[in-house]
């Protein structure tokens, strides 16, 4: 399964919200879990570290707990559960996982993109959580920047 794509999604919240009063939203696709958890590690971190102005040994600390927390909570979305506590007021990550798991899970960012996939690329008589079919996950990979961009999740 570490060869199906894998997603991490985040919202800054800072910034982006308070001055420029958007949404500034990211999404790297990326190529199985094994570099999904080392891009959390790395890109991420990094990213909340430049937010949240840490210096160098406040970023070791938080490497040092955002792999501890990878240990400890295997599952992606306890896992995000967790970080986003330790990265309240800087970003949240609103999905981070498997495409399939978008493509059919109930989880509710995966309902309300499928719903907003359905509406774009349906045929009009699909039920919004009707899983969306492995022939057409890179319409639903397609679909996601206009999700982020326009919808409320």
């Amino acid at each position: 399964m570490d060869d199906q794509l894998w997603a991490l999604c985040f919202l800054d919240e800072g910034i982006a919200l308070s001055i420029i009063s958007r949404k500034e939203t990211r999404c790297q696709w990326l190529a199985g879990e094994n570099q999904a958890k080392e891009f959390v590690l790395t890109d991420y971190l990094h990213h909340v570290a430049e937010l949240g102005e840490l210096d160098p040994d406040q970023h070791i600390a938080a490497r040092e707990r955002f792999e501890l927390l990878m240990e400890q909570f295997p599952d992606p979305q306890v896992l995000t559960e967790y970080l986003n506590d330790l990265t309240t007021g800087l970003t949240r990550i609103v999905w981070f996982g498997p495409l399939q798991a978008l493509a059919e899970d109930y989880s509710d960012f995966a309902l309300a993109l499928r719903a907003h996939y359905w509406d774009e690329y349906g045929e009009g008589d699909e039920d919004p959580v009707t899983p969306v079919p492995e022939a057409d996950w890179p319409y639903l990979v397609e679909s996601m920047d206009d999700f982020l961009l326009n919808e409320d999740y």
